[in-house]
């Protein structure tokens, strides 16, 4: 009998082992080999799951680009505004999540890395385009949810340039932690005349 292969769970694997490789080097000096190692297979096999090294970035950027979407809409949609004292701690809640995530996610953490290749290679910087507009418009609809229409197009970007900036800082450990819990409180004081 034959042996049943999950290849989107075996796609996710190797991109995992992919993600680890750039932790301990740059990408530029990850190889196929060096992934396929770290996935505990041999190459022969990972190119099964991958044509090439540019099919497997492409894919850890999709990867990327679906994640953190669909996990910030599901960050929103089970939590109920209503639980939170204000809506500065429920956003700040959702600001500690950008920051530290859940236990036991697949969280793509070399983000920074990949950004850094949409001068180089344009299928990549089309999928970071969709990323941060597919971004935008889930942050506006999330927004618009708890704040009404009074915040839009300008909010959700604002909003995008701190998810991004947080969850950099954060991969490169340069944030206190406590930022993590009143980031808008600490914005919002910047505002004020």
């Amino acid at each position: 009998m034959p042996i049943i292969v999950d290849k989107d769970a075996m796609r996710l694997d190797i991109l995992m082992a992919f993600q680890r490789c750039i932790e301990r080097k740059p990408m530029t000096k990850v190889s196929l080999r060096d992934i396929a190692a770290e996935a505990g297979m041999s190459h022969a096999k990972l190119l099964n799951y991958f044509a090439d090294r540019d099919d497997l970035v492409v894919s850890y950027v999709r990867y990327t680009k679906d994640f953190m979407t669909e996990k910030c809409k599901a960050w929103f949609m089970e939590h109920d505004r209503m639980d939170y004292e204000s809506d500065l701690a429920y956003m700040n809640a959702f600001m500690s999540y950008v920051a530290d995530g859940k236990s036991g996610e697949e969280r793509p953490n070399a983000t920074t890395q990949t950004y850094v290749l949409t001068h180089y290679n344009e299928k990549i910087a089309q999928l970071v385009r969709e990323e941060f507009r597919e971004w935008r418009e889930t942050m506006e609809q999330c927004l618009i949810a708890i704040y009404g229409e009074r915040v839009g197009r300008q909010e959700a970007e604002a909003m995008m340039i701190l998810i991004a900036g947080t969850f950099i800082c954060n991969y490169n450990g340069v944030l206190t932690g406590g930022i993590n819990h009143n980031i808008i409180g600490y914005l919002s004081n910047l505002a004020q005349s």
